[in-house]
């Protein structure tokens, strides 16, 4: 018995050593391959972005632009983290450096979109994201399309942006957030008709919101059809009774015309 205790000490004593000796080489590594190391940390901060570990996040990132200070996508994430921390324009120059390290990265760009246009800057921010849409390496290019559509509209220009959710739409035809967006502006031309058709095809493919049953609802209100009309109202009103658009359908109600 003692002896066999003695070896499984022995093992676990050697099992530790190992351990240890794994994990210098891993330290060598990455001491000799500062971009390999780099991109783990750039994943690691991505990762801890993701769950809203700001400083773990942030730690990550200083580590990797400082094992390599030309790693764009390191200058990207850390973009998007000084955006979560509420300070744009530490965002703005690390999207300008990202970007200058690596002009052809589409996600890089994508990002930038995005963070453009919600500061209004939304002819800067539909360019970039229409590169990013442009390139075809790019593996959801419909969704640079969406964020170029989205610019254009919040612009007013809601003639570039239907252009650019069509454009989406042909990439992806199933893409829900393209055919709400359609569905949207298609309402607000009085083209009920074809609102619908969008709304419909957004419905077998995207999650039922209060938005979305109160879009139902005018839309089938503003073509004449009640009895439909009524459906999407009692759905609102049962599976989201405390919801904004609610209590728009119940003061609608109380007050017709």
């Amino acid at each position: 018995m003692k002896r066999s205790t003695s070896s499984a000490a022995s093992l676990l004593s050697c099992a530790a050593l190992l351990l240890s000796a794994c994990a210098n080489n891993d330290a060598r590594s990455q001491a000799n391959d500062p971009q390999r190391a780099s991109q783990i940390n750039v994943e690691l901060a991505t990762d801890y972005l993701r769950k809203g570990n700001l400083a773990q996040a942030k730690e990550k990132i200083d580590r990797s632009v400082e094992q390599d200070p030309r790693n764009a996508r390191a200058w990207g994430v850390g973009a998007m983290l000084y955006e979560a921390l509420g300070e744009r324009k530490k965002a703005d120059a690390w999207f300008e450096r990202a970007v200058a390290l690596d002009p052809k990265d589409p996600e890089i760009r994508n990002n930038y979109a995005v963070h453009l246009c919600r500061y209004g800057r939304f002819e800067r921010g539909e360019k970039q994201a229409l590169e990013a849409a442009g390139n075809p390496l790019h593996k959801t290019r419909e969704v640079a399309y969406l964020n170029a559509g989205n610019c254009a509209r919040s612009a007013g220009d809601l003639t570039r942006a239907e252009e650019h959710y069509r454009r989406a739409l042909k990439l992806q035809p199933r893409f829900a957030e393209a055919l709400l967006q359609l569905a949207e502006m298609q309402y607000a031309r009085t083209e009920y008709i074809s609102a619908r058709a969008f709304l419909q095809r957004y419905m077998e493919v995207g999650r039922t919101t209060p938005a979305t049953l109160w879009l139902g609802h005018r839309i089938e209100l503003s073509l004449g059809n009640v009895a439909e009309a009524q459906h999407y109202g009692r759905r609102l009103k049962n599976e989201y009774p405390s919801a904004p658009q609610t209590r728009e359908l119940l003061e609608s109600e109380r007050n017709p015309g």
